[in-house]
């Protein structure tokens, strides 16, 4: 039988741009599994994944007593930017929490509620919390979409925020195991990030969006996809009847720069989960 190593080689060599992967079993049956590390220690552009450390480091804010969910902000003409989002359509005044904002930067991927986040709680914040965590790719280079005159000397250096498949498994697993944060916080995050939305770690799993906000579905992904051109991302936690487990596939340098369905780079992600999946789930295999 093809060793998962051998599937994903394939599947890299077969890509126009470069694959990374990396998972961890957390319970049942991907637990008694060796992890899967395969380029897993690069960095790759983060995208919108970034925005799992921001909500992170927001909800270690809340453990310190430094950021109230509860308050509002007000939604102002200078906040919005493009993108991805629902903020940027909306009047300026209309005054949201924080707990709306940091959903809205999940559930949606807004743009706008990340830059709104990012400016409370702070970049230097999220970067010395992230080197704290033991996440040496992951970075956070500045606000989202905004114009050159807004960007931090870094951005305009030409620097990108990045991450690696290695650091937001390790991130995901101190979250499952409730290693680095409060009881409460870890459990809100995780609660976030399983709300459903789009999913490309699912797309080739039978991940039914229906199914899940019926209560039906015995698959539940906690997940945060991020795009940009030439980059598809997606990190999460998969929950089977079979047992869980966390994984991080991230691409780049894609010679695919659209962003339809069938975009190449959203399909490798999903070939190499769905590799992930039958390595652990159907076949449970026992190979390193």
């Amino acid at each position: 039988m093809e060793s998962i190593y051998d599937a994903l080689s394939k599947l890299d060599e077969q890509f126009s741009g470069v694959l990374g992967v990396a998972a961890r079993g957390l319970e049942g049956q991907p637990a008694r599994r060796p992890a899967i590390s395969f380029r897993a220690g690069e960095v790759f552009p983060s995208a919108s994944v970034i925005k799992l450390p921001v909500l992170v480091e927001a909800f270690r804010q809340v453990d310190e007593g430094l950021l109230d969910l509860s308050e509002r902000r007000v939604l102002r003409a200078e906040d919005r930017v493009g993108g991805s989002g629902v903020l940027k359509e909306l009047e300026p005044g209309v005054a949201l929490t924080w707990r709306d904002l940091l959903t809205l930067m999940i559930v949606v991927s807004d743009n706008t509620a990340t830059n709104m986040v990012i400016e409370k709680i702070g970049i230097d914040a999220v970067n010395a919390s992230a080197r704290k965590w033991g996440l040496p790719q992951t970075y956070l280079a500045g606000p989202l979409m905004v114009p050159p005159e807004r960007q931090t000397q870094a951005q305009r250096e030409g620097r990108r925020s990045t991450v690696s498949p290695a650091d937001m498994v390790d991130l995901l697993t101190a979250l499952y195991r409730r290693q680095i944060l409060s009881e409460s916080s870890c459990a809100q995050v995780l609660e976030i990030l399983g709300r459903p939305h789009a999913s490309f770690l699912g797309r080739e799993l039978g991940y039914d969006l229906d199914a899940v906000e019926a209560g039906t579905s015995t698959l539940h992904i906690a997940n945060k996809t991020g795009s940009i051109e030439g980059v598809r991302n997606d990190v999460g936690i998969i929950s089977t009847p079979q047992g869980v487990y966390c994984i991080a596939v991230m691409t780049k340098d894609s010679k695919d720069l659209g962003f339809t369905d069938d975009n190449e780079g959203e399909a490798v992600v999903a070939r190499a989960s769905k590799l992930v999946y039958d390595h652990w789930i159907l076949n449970g295999e026992d190979e390193g």
